[in-house]
């Protein structure tokens, strides 16, 4: 006769459905684990496929392989922003904007994302977007790095306000990096050099003269010194940096046209400190000279009556006898009219003069 359930068999085979039903639940959690962690390595291989792809400039492929590890990752911010990158340099500009509208939406202040987003727009040519992604990704959040990053995201901004000329924001944007970037040679004559294009050739002279007092003579550095000082009508102290370049750097070509250009502008300057009447007459006869020959193409045919005029006064200079007694009267005069010709030749004459040559920097510096 078989023995009666009894409350206490009954309990003990429920404890024993239980230990079972709970180590089959650990098992599903455990083999779900083992699938999460081997789909995260499968996306992560993937990943590392497209990085090398891109590495390769095969974009396209890049692009598939990054997206085939979203599929198994769709929240991976990291795969998202690559992925903008890739589409980036495969030129598929509206699906990066589109990648990186999401990921925007979901944190503004993505600093990569941002960044990222900048150049995207750029790209596209809509600069002034641009810039607001920009400086959004200056101030943004990075994980990382956030220094080097934000400067990264700075110096790519004015790379951008450079290439386009933007003189007053790239100087604007410029004043930060100077106090934030290292003093390596190479970022600071960066520096140096975007300050000139900016239009702060003082601010450029302060760069290089720090790179030279901070290190062993440098002819990079002495060259855009005495582009510093060239720009700002200072031919001595050019010439001399100049020289000092060449003496470091012998076959810098680039040097030497700017050491020439300096000794014709101070050949030819008459305004130049120290200069005697006789020789302030000279050059006074010698800018004469040249504004004459300037203007001498337009009077090949129908020459305006002002033109005419004007040079037949400049022959009448150039042939005429000065004593030492009235070349200080003549020299104004000469002047005056070498300013005359040069104004003609600008309204007058196609195509206009060049602005950089000695001829065009004194005539302006005469205008001042």
């Amino acid at each position: 006769m078989a023995e009666p359930f009894s409350g206490r068999s009954f309990l003990r085979t429920l404890g024993l459905v239980g230990m079972a039903m709970a180590g089959l639940s650990a098992a599903d959690v455990f083999l779900a684990n083992m699938e999460r962690a081997e789909s995260k390595v499968g996306a992560a291989r993937l990943f590392a496929e497209g990085r090398a792809l891109m590495e390769r400039g095969q974009n396209a492929q890049a692009i598939e392989r990054i997206k085939d590890a979203l599929a198994i990752e769709r929240g991976n911010r990291d795969y998202q922003r690559t992925l903008a990158e890739a589409q980036l340099a495969g030129s598929q500009t509206a699906d990066a904007e589109a990648t990186l509208g999401a990921l925007l939406q979901s944190d503004s202040t993505d600093g990569l994302a941002n960044l990222i987003m900048g150049r995207v727009l750029a790209k596209e040519g809509r600069f002034a977007e641009a810039v607001s992604y920009y400086h959004r990704a200056i101030y943004g959040r990075w994980n990382e790095n956030t220094q080097e990053n934000r400067l990264r995201a700075r110096f790519d901004l004015v790379g951008l306000l450079a290439e386009r000329n933007s003189k007053e924001e790239l100087l604007a944007e410029l004043l930060p990096i100077q106090e934030e970037a290292p003093h390596d040679l190479k970022t600071q004559m960066r520096i140096g050099q975007l300050f000139l294009q900016a239009g702060s050739p003082a601010r450029a002279a302060d760069v290089f003269r720090g790179m030279l007092r901070a290190g062993a003579p440098n002819a990079d550095a002495y060259a855009g010194l005495g582009q510093a000082e060239f720009a700002r009508a200072n031919y001595r102290a050019a010439a001399r940096d100049f020289l000092a370049a060449l003496r470091l750097a012998p076959d810098d070509q680039a040097a030497r046209q700017r050491l020439d250009a300096c000794n014709e502008l101070l050949a030819l300057d008459p305004m130049l400190r120290g200069l005697g009447p006789a020789e302030r007459f000279q050059r006074s006869l010698k800018l004469v000279e040249l504004t004459r020959n300037e203007v001498s193409p337009c009077l090949a045919q129908n020459p305006p009556s002002e033109l005419q005029e004007l040079s037949t006064q400049a022959d009448k200079a150039l042939a005429a006898h000065v004593n030492a007694v009235r070349q200080s009267e003549a020299s104004e005069s000469n002047l005056d009219l070498a300013e005359q010709l040069w104004q003609a030749r600008r309204r007058e004459c196609q195509p206009p003069p060049a602005t950089d040559t000695p001829l065009a920097l004194v005539m302006a510096r005469l205008a001042q």
